[in-house]
């Protein structure tokens, strides 16, 4: 955020009502203010550093601040964090679709935002540039400007695989934030970006039924898988259950079990499926994720020989 100067002749202190009114501001706000909001209120610069010293004002970043107290939530974070990005800046990224989705597949250390110039780096915020963003690609999330989901499918293929996206795209269907058309739309005012086919394999993934990879071990196991083995169908229906990984023309299925396959309703569910697998004439593969941590190599050599045998 640039420097501001404030009004001349401002004594530095908020008449009663403009403190009510910068404090009902800052609830509204996750609790941050920026610079304009102080002027606003006739808080001129001698009166900002009077009340950070007494506590009032806690500097979160350049030209914002915390109210009353520094200890932000989440969202209030986030906010100052678009705050410090000054104008145009939005929430964008993995930030965007943990705030919109609730989704927490992904995660984001530090909030990241999108600016419409370059920026200075912001201490403990993540800067991407993007010079062309579309007001249609820009809403607000509980009080927060944030790039749509359709937008953020289109700035995440930078950064992540179709199986991948194709997961978001499922959460945003599930939640019915997702837009086929929008999403088109979107991609079609970011031509030119060189990974817009990552979404187009993305978008088959979901429209054919897969719910694209849940966990980093899903990932795991596809990155390990040759290349001149065909990729399996992932998370898609067969025999009435959601299975991780399956080949239909060889009848071999993979699941990857996390430790919540020790509940006795997961065993439960476990057993009605090898069942069911069975039943449908599939070979069943069962890998724990330290399996695939510790011994890839041998979660391969036994993939490798059911599918060629």
């Amino acid at each position: 955020m640039r420097n501001y100067s404030f009004p001349a002749g401002t004594s530095g202190y908020a008449p009663l009502a403009a403190e009510a009114r910068l404090a009902a501001l800052a609830a509204r706000q996750h609790g941050v203010l920026s610079v304009p909001n102080l002027r606003a209120a006739g808080l001129n610069g001698s009166a900002v550093s009077r009340r950070r010293a007494r506590g009032a004002l806690h500097l979160v970043h350049p030209g914002v601040y915390a109210y009353g107290h520094a200890g932000l939530s989440r969202d209030g974070r986030w906010l100052a964090a678009v705050f410090a990005g000054g104008e145009g800046a939005t929430l964008g990224h993995v930030s965007a679709t943990t705030l919109i989705l609730d989704q927490r597949r992904f995660r984001s250390h530090v909030p990241e935002i999108l600016v419409p110039r370059r920026h200075r780096p912001i201490p403990g915020v993540i800067i991407h540039t993007c010079r062309r963003l579309d007001p249609r690609d820009v809403t607000t999330c509980r009080g927060i400007p944030v790039t749509t989901i359709a937008r953020t499918l289109v700035d995440l293929t930078d950064s992540l695989t179709p199986h991948q996206l194709a997961f978001l795209i499922k959460e945003a269907a599930y939640w019915k934030r997702f837009d086929l058309a929008a999403t088109r739309r979107a991609m079609t005012r970011a031509n030119g970006r060189r990974n817009l086919r990552v979404l187009e394999r993305a978008i088959e993934l979901y429209l054919s039924g897969s719910a694209g990879t849940r966990s980093p071990h899903e990932d795991a196991f596809l990155a390990l898988l040759p290349t001149e083995m065909p990729e399996p169908l992932v998370n898609m229906e067969l025999a009435g259950f959601e299975v991780d990984f399956h080949w239909p023309d060889r009848r071999l299925a993979v699941e990857i079990d996390g430790g919540g396959h020790e509940r006795p309703t997961a065993r439960r569910r476990d057993a009605r499926l090898d069942q069911a697998l069975l039943d449908a004439n599939y070979t069943l593969l069962r890998f724990t994720d330290s399996e695939l941590e510790r011994s890839s190599a041998d979660v391969l050599a036994r993939v490798s020989s059911a599918w060629t045998s």
